[in-house]
């Protein structure tokens, strides 16, 4: 598995310098940024997930389903009371907003389903997305809250937010498909499938279009984003595999909630702080570090989690 994973990390690396290069000689400003987004998705990501739960649901795994959906949901919990503890020694009012999103919300969806895709195919996009529920939920609610604590959200927003979420969409008329037992037509299959095919390369390349912009860096500065990106690439999910070990979690079900909990911080978190006028510099630094850092500490992860089992 940590050869398949190396080998993985080199062609994420590639895809991200693609888009970096694309962005510096302006083949992808900001605008191709935004459509990418809503391309990858709204569209891309959820037909791949439509097609992983249509072709591959069973009643086994969808009780393994529900045990990733359960230690995901108390793993967000845990980790949504740690942002209530002090850290204003450690950060500034802005940069707390930052350190509190990053370590709820990762990129699990742009990053996280390329790489567990590659080490457990199409069931690997199930168990990714299925995890993700409690992490897109608080993205929503609990992020906006983080930058702007005037906003309110009641439930009736955040139901909203979660019916119109396409991903999730898709999950849910893949188990409509699935429970009336509707046979998609061969070919209309084939064609869902080279679309979802299309997500990885297309969100690495938007996520080093991202990492392109323009950031500056000092000691002070690096120092604090050292914390986070620790917290988010090795404390986080650590925390995550032992859990997985005491509970005794199979191998499979383990790597795959380990990894994604190590996986770098949302790129929302950057948005969030340009759309209400906080540290986005903070932001940006600790998405291209984190990002970056990602592809070694993947491998590391991988490394862990085998001499455990």
């Amino acid at each position: 598995m940590t050869g398949i994973l190396i080998n993985t990390q080199i062609t994420i690396l590639t895809y991200l310098s693609v888009g970096f290069i694309l962005y510096k000689i302006k083949m992808i400003d900001n605008n191709a940024q935004l459509f990418l987004t809503e391309l990858t998705l709204s569209v891309l990501l959820p037909f791949s997930v439509f097609v992983s739960f249509v072709n591959n649901m069973s009643v086994d795994l969808l009780v393994k389903l529900s045990t990733i959906l359960i230690f995901a949901t108390a793993v967000e919990i845990v980790l949504f009371f740690a942002t209530k503890i002090p850290k204003d020694k450690l950060f500034t009012k802005t940069e707390q907003s930052c350190v509190n999103y990053g370590l709820l919300v990762s990129n699990g969806a742009l990053i996280g389903s390329p790489v567990i895709e590659s080490l457990f195919g199409p069931i690997g996009v199930m168990y990714c997305n299925v995890f993700l529920i409690p992490i897109r939920i608080l993205a929503y609610s609990a992020g906006e809250s983080f930058y702007n604590p005037s906003a309110k959200k009641g439930w009736k927003d955040i139901a909203r937010a979660l019916l119109t979420n396409k991903i999730l969409d898709a999950m849910f008329l893949s188990f409509f498909f699935i429970v009336l037992n509707i046979t998609i037509p061969a070919p209309v299959l084939t064609a869902f499938s080279k679309i979802g095919a299309a997500t990885s390369p297309m969100s690495l390349i938007l996520v080093g279009s991202m990492l392109a912009q323009k950031i500056t860096i000092n000691l002070d500065v690096l120092k604090k984003v050292g914390i986070i990106t620790g917290l988010r690439l090795i404390v986080i999910p650590l925390f995550m595999l032992c859990i997985c070990k005491v509970c005794g979690v199979d191998f499979e079900t383990t790597a795959v909630m380990t990894l994604l909990m190590g996986m770098p911080v949302g790129s929302t978190c950057a948005t969030f702080a340009k759309k209400y006028r906080g540290n986005e510099e903070f932001a940006s630094l600790v998405v291209f570090f984190t990002t970056i850092l990602s592809t070694g500490t993947l491998v590391l992860l991988m490394r862990i989690i085998e001499m455990v089992f």
